[in-house]
C-alpha cells in the first residue's frame, strides 16, 4: 500500500479517535441537577396583580434559575382565608406576599419574618369618592361620611388626617362590610378607602367618574405586596432566595415592558377572568409597579421607617423591635450589581 491510499485510513482513525474522546467526555460530565422545588403564596386570588409571577414563569425566568415553581393562590380558599404569615412560617410555603404593616405586626409578635422586595413601589391606598362629594384634598374630608376597612387602611387613612392636621373625629369613619362599592355609588358614604386598581376600576365600570386622592402623594407611603420568607430561609438557602429574587424582578420587567402579554398570562391562571377587567387593572396598576428612576422590586428605609412610626404611634404593634430586623436589601443589591 503506498503512502497515497493510507491517507483516508489514517483520517478516519482520527476521526472515530475524537468521537469516542468526545463520547467519554460527554459521559463524565456532571448532570443537570433538579430543580429546586419553591412554594409561593400568594396573597389573593389569581388577579393582574400577580402577573410578575406568571410572566417569570411563562417566559422561563424561574426555569433559567433552575427552580420548579408551585404559585398557590391566595384569599378564600376551600371556605378558609389563607393567612400567608402562617403558611410561611410553617414551611408549607418557601415564600410568599403579604403588606408591610402584617408583616411588621407579625415581627412585633416574634415571628422571624423578612421582606426581600415588593412588588409595587408606591402605594395603591387612595381615597375614592364621585365628583358630588367634591373632595379634593384631606380638609375636604371634614364632615364628610368614609367607609374605611379596619387594620392597615384605616391606619393608614387616619395618618392621611393628622399629617394634614385633620381632627379625625371630624370625619364619620364606618367600616366597610365589603370589597364592593356598592356603598359609594349608592350614596351610603361619601368616599370609600380602596386602591385605585380594584375599587377605582369598579366605580368606571358602574358607569362613574371617580375623584382618586392618593395618600402617596401626601407622602403616605406603604408597601402592599411585599414578597417575604422566614429568617431561617435567608440564612440557611440564600442561593435559592436569590435566583428566586432574581426571577421575580425580570418577570416585574416583563410585566412592565408588555402589559399585554401579562394580561394574556394572567388569563391563563386566572380562568374567570376577563380581558378588559385585567387589562383596566394592570394599567392602574404599571405606575406604581417601577416609577420614573426606580428599578423592580427595590425598596427604601424611608418607607419601612414611616410604616413602622405609623404602627407604633396608632399601638397596632404589640412591642417596639429594631424595624431594620424587618427587610433585607442583600438579594435585590445582587440582582442589580450584576445588570
Amino acid at each position: 500500500m503506498n503512502r497515497t491510499s493510507r491517507l483516508p485510513i489514517i483520517f478516519i482513525a482520527t476521526l472515530l479517535g475524537a468521537l469516542v474522546l468526545s463520547a467519554c467526555g460527554a459521559s463524565n460530565a456532571a448532570p443537570t441537577p433538579a430543580p429546586d422545588k419553591v412554594n409561593v403564596q400568594l396573597g389573593w386570588t389569581y388577579e393582574f396583580s400577580t402577573a410578575e409571577f406568571y410572566a417569570a414563569e411563562k417566559n422561563g425566568r424561574f426555569a433559567a434559575q433552575n427552580l420548579a415553581v408551585n404559585l398557590q393562590q391566595g384569599g378564600f380558599v376551600n371556605g378558609a382565608y389563607v393567612d400567608t404569615i402562617a403558611d410561611v412560617l410553617s414551611g408549607k410555603s418557601d415564600f410568599g406576599l403579604t403588606d408591610d404593616i402584617t408583616l411588621l405586626q407579625a415581627r412585633a409578635d416574634g415571628k422571624p419574618m423578612v421582606a426581600l422586595a415588593t412588588m409595587m413601589q408606591r402605594s395603591p391606598s387612595a381615597v375614592i369618592s364621585l365628583p358630588k362629594a367634591n373632595i379634593h384634598h384631606p380638609q375636604d374630608l371634614v364632615g364628610k361620611k368614609v367607609a374605611v376597612a379596619d387594620g392597615g387602611a384605616r391606619a393608614l387613612f387616619i395618618t392621611l388626617l393628622t399629617t394634614a392636621n385633620v381632627d379625625p373625629s371630624q370625619v364619620t369613619i364606618v367600616p366597610r362590610t365589603t370589597f364592593g362599592v356598592d356603598p359609594l355609588v349608592k350614596g351610603d358614604v361619601d368616599a370609600l378607602v380602596g386602591w385605585i386598581m380594584n375599587e377605582g376600576v369598579q366605580v368606571k365600570q358602574a358607569g362613574f367618574a371617580p375623584d382618586m386622592m392618593l395618600l402617596s402623594d401626601y407622602g403616605i407611603e406603604s408597601y402592599t405586596n411585599v414578597l417575604i420568607a422566614t429568617e431561617q430561609t435567608v440564612k440557611n438557602k440564600p442561593q435559592i432566595v436569590q435566583r428566586f429574587v432574581m426571577a421575580v424582578t425580570q418577570g416585574l420587567q416583563d410585566v412592565v415592558s408588555n402589559p399585554d402579554q401579562a394580561v394574556t398570562y394572567t388569563l391563563a391562571y386566572g380562568t374567570t377572568l376577563t380581558k378588559d377587567n385585567e387589562t383596566l387593572g394592570l394599567t392602574a396598576m404599571l405606575p406604581l409597579v417601577a416609577p420614573v428612576g426606580s428599578k423592580p422590586g427595590m425598596m427604601d428605609d424611608a418607607t419601612w421607617k414611616a410604616t413602622y412610626q405609623m404602627v407604633t404611634d396608632q399601638k397596632l404593634i404589640s412591642k417596639p423591635f429594631d424595624v431594620s430586623t424587618a427587610y433585607t436589601f442583600n438579594f435585590l443589591n445582587q440582582v442589580y450589581s450584576k445588570q
